[in-house]
């Protein structure tokens, strides 16, 4: 009897698994040419959209590099991923690492000298 209600479980599980899942939003599904760039369509959308899951992006080398002012790119053979600089002692991006001082490009522009003539 429990080997009956095993293979039950297990046609189910396979019958679930040849189903496929719908598109996350914004990316077309299989009859539009794939899942997209990095998406899995065994993941639920609701997981692959959460703020705590890794977001993969493509990488042409390894090594780290600044997206913006507070977010690097940490690239590995497999792809990249994207991390915000959310120390608060470390909030700038400033060569690839998190830096209390700011890039040069990310720099607050300098007060004018006030200069009385």
């Amino acid at each position: 009897m429990s080997s009956k209600i095993v293979l039950v479980i297990c046609a189910l599980v396979a019958l679930a698994a040849a189903v496929p899942a719908g598109p996350p939003a914004g990316v077309g599904g299989p009859a539009a040419g794939g899942w997209g760039v990095g998406a899995n369509p065994w993941i639920p959308p609701w997981v692959a959209s959460a703020p705590w899951y890794p977001q993969w992006v493509p990488c042409t080398g390894v090594g780290s590099a600044c997206v913006d002012c507070s977010t690097k790119l940490v690239c590995t053979k497999v792809g990249g991923l994207q991390r915000a600089c959310t120390d608060p002692t470390l909030p700038y991006c400033n060569l690839g690492e998190c830096s209390a001082t700011p890039s040069a490009e990310c720099a607050p522009p300098a007060a004018p000298a006030n200069v009385a003539a």
